[in-house]
């Protein structure tokens, strides 16, 4: 039996970080016009009166995956009720996640494709509210390195 290594948690923790960083430079150049229409919708007269929307700030949830070996679909809940995009990330475990794709406003599912059918991948998706103002969902990993089964 071959010894194994568990990551350092400081480590795994500063690659999330330093991952995260990574992913609000690239929002902010990617979805730069989108904001542009976000703040006209916002403007716009026919929000109803007395209508609610979530604070700005308030994460994806249940970011769930379903694992077929090959690819990965992701999905998530709205917490803005379909006014924001959303910024997928991902890689493989252990290392830092990086910018897969954007996502427009409305939509909750995301599927990778080509991925190795031997590898751990770990993803988390961000709601962009504004240049400076994303919100980051929890993280979902695979399990196939440790024996886990895919799905």
């Amino acid at each position: 039996m071959l010894p194994t290594t568990e990551p350092e948690p400081s480590r795994s923790r500063t690659a999330i970080v330093v991952a995260l960083i990574s992913v609000v430079v690239a929002v902010a150049a990617v979805v730069g016009v989108g904001f542009l229409l976000l703040d006209r919708r916002a403007e716009s007269p026919d929000t109803a009166p007395g209508s609610t929307v979530t604070e700005p700030g308030a994460p994806p949830t249940d970011l769930t995956l379903r694992d077929d070996t090959v690819t990965i679909t992701l999905t998530w809940g709205d917490p803005s009720d379909g006014l924001v995009p959303f910024v997928v990330a991902g890689g493989r475990a252990g290392m830092p996640l990086r910018m897969m794709a954007t996502v427009d406003a409305g939509q909750t599912t995301y599927t990778v494709n080509g991925l190795s059918s031997r590898v751990d991948y770990c993803f988390a998706v961000l709601a962009v509210y504004d240049t400076d103002q994303l919100a980051t969902s929890s993280q979902v990993c695979t399990s196939r390195e440790a024996g886990g089964t895919p799905g």
